[in-house]
């Protein structure tokens, strides 16, 4: 599973096709929301390449 904070990321994630297996609320900020993603080398790879853009 990873999880993701930010919800910029996640609706970039679901536009290239990744689906949130669960939501859950946030233990390190009250009050925000976790997506969680499957973890898979695809995803790795999406995140590593907004990562590189400054997306």
């Amino acid at each position: 599973m990873k999880c993701i904070l930010s919800y910029r990321v996640a609706k970039h994630l679901l536009s290239k096709g990744f689906k949130i297996v669960d939501l859950d609320t946030s233990y390190k900020i009250r009050g925000n929301i976790v997506f969680i993603f499957e973890q898979s080398e695809a995803l790795e790879r999406e995140l590593a390449k907004m990562k590189r853009k400054g997306d």
